[in-house]
């Protein structure tokens, strides 16, 4: 019996939001090459340019789960262009900064834009797309989402120029006006008709405060050492919120969270799947570009550059893997298990570099390997939590796989950080004592290395060299066990067949793609 092909309407739906969720995507990461030359233009420390991409961060890891929740109560589409047009005035405002203070009050505003669409990107594909086609949309949808994650870096090298870093947030007002013009053409409305208009305002205070707090200290526990009274505060309280918040969901009536939610196996698994590999994929590429910017000398452009070869086979396999996903059903989790088990293996082939490895022979194989996993995984967890949940819930369901993604992400930046750090500080003082170097020169070596950057000449940069080179292999045996750690909990993911609905009305005149 032959299916009724998808109604166009439905891609345009499609193209209309992954132009959004691209843009997204590729400003996750495009300032990461950007902010060295923001530290310099803004006379800011390196530290403090960090902020510029941590602030965006913590937003996209506390928001995204309210965000779906707007959407199923207020209406996606409705939702949607909210967080874009607050995206799209933000990134202006960003490109116009002019000191460092006012470029982190921006982009957090940037960051909270950001959050508001990235869950109803998926929410507004579920919905549009019937039940047996949805596969091949979720895979499309996951294929721009790692393409633009990827990307960034590449497309940050092409507008940086010297200490010109502006272009990498004005590049987004005429995207982002296209995809605001086109939203508003092809995205229907649909939400959940059975939420009641109501959002648990308490309940978001206490989570977003929760998730808030426990970032802050992941992202700053460098920095303000891990001891430290500020630090051990932000973990306590953000610690203290989260019960309170349960306490909170369980007597509201309809309170932010379905707590019975979580009382999905195959949902809870695949949610916390996501948030490790992210950790590991997504936590340690800022330090991959260090590697090869700071220590092997690469340009922004030639850094950007080297990640095509896992761009090609992202772009290519993330389709694929939605539509395997779909065929395989309560096999998906092979795919998942296998996408972790490539990245796992892309760190083992780390492990071979010294300091005579380059680019050709040190990286490239492993950053195959990289686009490989990535393009098995990205697409099938995201069936595969979508598939753990009603459509009606899919604002709530994708709101809470986009947090646990963003905030694996954040983890993994805090714990590889941590990690490099340790490494060079445990072995780089003996190891240039050994060598005759003066404490007061030590010091200014201590801090060039701790920024991957090999410093003095001779046997001294030797020693610099393979301090640098030490720390990133601690960073890949780290990333190896939290691999082996979303491969465990992939195999514990077990697929629930998604009912068929009918396409859903069209709530408003936005509706045109129909």
């Amino acid at each position: 019996m032959l299916r009724a092909p998808v109604a166009p309407g439905k891609w345009y739906t499609l193209i209309a939001t992954c132009l959004g969720l691209g843009m997204l995507m590729i400003d996750t990461f495009i300032v990461n090459v950007a902010f060295p030359a923001i530290g310099r233009d803004l006379d800011a420390s390196l530290s403090t340019a960090e902020w510029t991409v941590t602030g965006y961060v913590l937003m996209t890891g506390v928001f995204p789960i309210a965000a779906g929740r707007l959407g199923d109560i207020f209406g996606r589409r409705r939702v949607y262009l909210l967080g874009l047009l607050v995206f799209v005035a933000s990134s202006a405002l960003c490109g116009l900064a002019q000191n460092i203070e006012q470029l982190v009050v921006y982009r957090v505003l940037q960051g909270l834009g950001a959050a508001t669409m990235m869950p109803l990107t998926l929410s507004i594909i579920t919905n549009a797309f019937p039940a047996e086609q949805r596969g091949l949309a979720i895979g499309i949808w996951g294929g721009v989402s790692g393409l633009g994650l990827i990307a960034g870096p590449v497309i940050g090298g092409l507008l940086v120029n010297g200490d010109e870093w502006r272009w990498v947030f004005l590049v987004n007002i005429p995207v982002g006006i296209a995809a605001l013009s086109l939203a508003m053409a092809w995205v229907p409305e649909s939400r959940d008709t059975n939420a009641p208009r109501y959002l648990d305002w308490r309940g978001l205070v206490a989570l977003s405060g929760a998730l808030f707090l426990l970032l802050f200290g992941l992202t700053r526990g460098n920095e303000e050492g891990w001891t430290s009274p500020v630090i051990v505060a932000s973990f306590a309280a953000g610690a203290a919120l989260l019960p309170v918040f349960v306490v909170i969901e369980r007597r509201m009536r309809f309170p932010l969270v379905d707590l019975t939610l979580f009382r999905s196996w195959p949902f809870v698994m695949a949610c916390l799947s996501a948030g490790l590999f992210s950790a590991a994929v997504f936590g340690s590429q800022p330090f991959t570009s260090l590697f090869m910017q700071n220590y092997l000398g690469f340009s922004p452009l030639k850094g950007g550059l080297a990640f095509i070869p896992a761009t090609a086979l992202v772009a290519l396999l993330m389709p694929v893997s939605g539509i395997l996903g779909q065929r395989l059903g309560r096999q998906i989790r092979l795919i998942i298990i296998a996408g972790s088990v490539s990245v796992a293996i892309s760190f083992v082939y780390l492990l071979r570099l010294d300091t005579s490895s380059g680019y050709v022979d040190g990286l490239l194989p492993a950053f195959i390997l990289r686009g490989l996993g990535i393009g098995l995984f990205m697409s099938a967890t995201s069936f595969a939590v979508v598939s753990a949940m009603p459509v009606q819930k899919s604002g709530l369901a994708s709101g809470t796989l986009t947090m646990a993604r963003n905030i694996g992400t954040s983890v993994g930046v805090a714990v590889f950080g941590a990690v490099f750090l340790q490494s060079v500080d445990a072995n780089l003082p003996g190891q240039l004592e050994a060598a005759g170097v003066a404490p007061e020169e030590a010091a200014a070596y201590e801090a060039a290395a701790r920024h991957f950057v090999p410093a003095g000449e001779g046997e001294i940069r030797e020693v610099t060299r393979g301090a640098v080179v030490d720390g990133f292999l601690a960073v890949s045996v780290v990333g190896l066990g939290i691999c082996i750690l979303a491969a465990g909990a992939g195999t514990a993911i077990r697929y629930r067949k998604p009912a068929a609905v009918t396409a859903p009305v069209p709530a408003t005149a936005g509706a045109a793609g129909q």
